[in-house]
C-alpha cells in the first residue's frame, strides 16, 4: 500500500471514530477508541520487531527501532488494560495510564537513535532547537492546560507526567521533520516523529476537555488518538532514513527548515492576545517564552557562527582550485596554459622589449637512474625555488616539460636577458642535497627577444628560443644562445 493511501485510509478511520463516539454510550466510545489503538499499535510493535534483525541498517537505527517496538507494545498492552477497565475490570485503569507514561518515555529515545548522531556545533544547534521548541510547545500547554489544574489528584500528576514526556517527543518530532529532504519519499524517523508530535497534541487536547468539562473526545481527540496509532503503524513499513552530510542546505535550503519555528510563532501569538485580552500574562508563561527566545537567538548565532566558517573553507578550496588550475602540482610555478595566456598577454600589450628563455636541465636524467623518481622531483622543486629567487615579481616562469622550464623577462633588453640567463645556471648549479646525497645539475639556456606590441606570436618566440637552447646544448651544455635569425639556417 503506498503511503498516500494509507494515510488517507488512518485519516478516514479517524474520521469516522471521531463521528461515531458521539453516537455511543461513554465506556461504549471509550472502548471503541481503546481497541482501534490497540491494535494498530500492536501492528506497529510486529513490524517493529521485525525491522531490529535489518542488517541494512546500521545498530544505532535498529535500536531505534527496538524502542519502537517497546513503546508500542507497552501502548498497545496499556490500551488492552484501559479497555478492560471501561468493560469488566475497572481496578486496572491507573495500570493502563501508568503504561502509557511508560511507553511514552521510549518514543524520544527511540526519535533520539534514529536520528543522525552529530558532533561538535552541529550537535549543540539540535539541542538548542529541541530546547527551545520543547519551551515553545510547553507554554502553549501551560497556557491551555497546566496553569488551570490547580491541585489535583494523582491521576492527575500522572497525565501531566505523560504531557511532560510526549511534549518532548514532540520536539524532537519536530526538529526531526525540519529535516525531511525535498523530493524524497517519507522515511520511518518522519512518520514515527509525525505520529509523536499528533499524539502529544491530542492528549493536549484531551486534558483541555477534561478541565472545561466537555466530552473526552471532543475537539476532534478521539479522532487524533487513533490517528496517532495509525502513523505510528505506516512508520513501522517504512525504510529508515540515511545520516546526511550536515552541509550548508541543512541549515537553510530544506523545505521543512522553518517548521521548529512554528510553535514559537503560536507561543507568542497567544501570548500576545492573552495580554491584550487581560492587560497581563502568568510569570511562567513569560520567563518560558524569555527563555524560548534566548534559545532560538543563540541558536542562530551557531548558526551565523556555521555560515562564516563554511564561507572561509568555500573561499580557501576555491582559491586552491584556481591555485591547482593554472600551476605546476610539483614545483608551484605556472603550468603550460598559465604561462602562455599570461605571456601572450605580455607581449600583445607591452611596448618595451621581452626575452624568452628556454632552459633544459642537463645531468637531470642521472639523478633519477641513481636516486630514484623522488629525488628527481626534489631536485626540480629546488631548482623551481632558485629560479623564481633569481627572477623578479613581474617576470613568468613555468615548468613546461619533466626537465624544462620556459621563463619570460619583461622589459629586458638583449644583454639583460644573457645576463639574467648566466645568472641563472650559475644558481643552479650550486650542489643539491637530496636524500643524504650531494648532486650537481646544469642546464642550457636558448633566448629570443622581440618588442612587445608589434604583432609577433609567443608561440614563434618560444620556438626561436627553444632552437637556441638546441644550439647551446649542440655547443658543449651548461651555456647560453640567443636566436640569430639572420645568421642561422632555417633547417636549424
Amino acid at each position: 500500500m503506498r503511503l498516500r493511501t494509507a494515510l488517507s485510509a488512518g485519516a478516514a478511520v479517524a474520521l469516522v471514530v471521531q463521528c461515531v463516539h458521539p453516537l455511543l454510550p461513554a465506556n461504549g466510545s471509550y472502548a471503541l477508541s481503546d481497541v482501534v489503538v490497540a491494535a494498530a499499535s500492536g501492528y506497529a510493535a510486529y513490524f517493529y520487531r521485525r525491522r531490529m534483525h535489518d542488517d541494512g541498517n546500521t545498530r544505532r537505527v535498529r535500536r531505534a527501532f527496538g524502542c519502537g517496538a517497546v513503546a508500542c507494545a507497552i501502548w498497545s498492552l496499556s490500551n488492552v488494560l484501559l479497555l478492560l477497565s471501561v468493560t469488566v475490570l475497572p481496578l486496572v485503569a491507573q495500570a493502563g495510564s501508568l503504561l502509557s507514561t511508560i511507553a511514552a518515555g521510549f518514543v524520544p529515545v527511540a526519535l533520539v537513535l534514529a536520528s543522525p548522531r552529530l558532533r561538535g556545533i552541529a550537535a549543540g544547534r539540535r539541542a538548542l532547537d529541541v530546547a527551545a521548541v520543547f519551551g515553545a510547545i510547553f507554554a502553549l500547554a501551560w497556557t491551555f492546560v497546566f496553569a488551570n489544574t490547580g491541585s489535583r489528584g494523582g491521576d492527575w500528576t500522572n497525565m501531566v507526567v505523560l504531557v511532560g514526556l510526549l511534549v518532548f517527543s514532540a520536539a524532537l518530532a519536530l526538529v526531526t521533520l525540519s529535516g525531511a529532504e525535498p523530493g524524497r519519499g517519507a522515511t520511518a524517523q518522519q512518520m514515527l516523529a509525525a505520529a509523536a508530535l499528533t499524539q502529544a497534541l491530542t492528549l493536549i487536547g484531551g486534558l483541555r476537555n477534561a478541565l472545561d468539562g466537555a466530552a473526552w473526545y471532543a475537539n476532534g481527540v478521539g479522532a487524533g488518538f487513533v490517528l496517532a496509532a495509525w502513523v505510528m503503524a505506516v512508520s513501522s513499513r517504512l525504510a529508515a532514513s540515511r545520516p546526511g552530510d550536515g552541509g550548508l542546505d541543512t541549515l537553510v535550503f530544506r523545505a521543512w527548515a522553518l517548521l521548529p519555528y512554528a510553535p514559537v510563532v503560536c507561543a507568542v501569538a497567544v501570548g500576545g492576545a492573552l495580554q491584550a485580552h487581560a492587560g497581563h500574562l502568568d510569570p511562567v508563561l513569560v520567563w518560558t517564552l524569555l527563555a524560548t527566545f534566548s534559545l532560538v537567538l543563540l541558536r542562530q548565532f551557531m548558526t551565523l557562527i556555521t555560515i562564516g566558517r563554511m564561507a572561509v573553507v568555500l573561499e580557501e578550496q576555491k582559491d586552491a582550485l584556481e591555485h591547482q588550475a593554472h600551476h605546476d602540482g610539483l614545483t608551484g610555478l605556472l603550468n603550460r596554459a598559465a604561462f602562455e595566456e599570461r605571456a601572450g598577454g605580455v607581449l600583445a600589450g607591452g611596448d618595451g622589449h621581452v626575452t624568452a628563455m628556454i632552459l633544459d636541465l642537463d645531468g637531470f636524467k642521472p639523478v633519477n637512474d641513481t636516486f630514484g623518481h623522488a629525488a628527481g622531483d626534489d631536485v626540480l622543486i629546488v631548482v623551481a625555488r632558485r629560479l623564481t629567487a633569481e627572477l623578479r615579481a613581474g617576470d613568468l616562469v613555468s615548468r613546461i616539460g619533466g626537465d624544462e622550464f620556459a621563463i619570460l623577462l619583461v622589459d629586458a633588453a638583449e644583454q639583460n636577458g644573457e645576463e639574467v640567463a648566466r645568472r641563472l645556471l650559475d644558481r643552479i648549479s650550486e650542489p643539491i642535497r637530496v636524500h643524504g646525497h650531494a648532486v650537481a645539475i646544469g642546464g642550457s639556456i636558448g633566448l629570443a627577444t622581440a618588442r612587445a606590441g608589434e604583432g609577433g606570436s609567443l608561440a614563434g618566440l618560444l620556438r626561436h628560443a627553444d632552437t637556441a637552447m638546441y644550439a647551446a646544448k649542440a655547443a658543449g651544455k651548461g651555456t647560453v644562445r640567443r636566436h640569430e635569425p639572420d645568421t642561422w639556417p632555417a633547417s636549424a
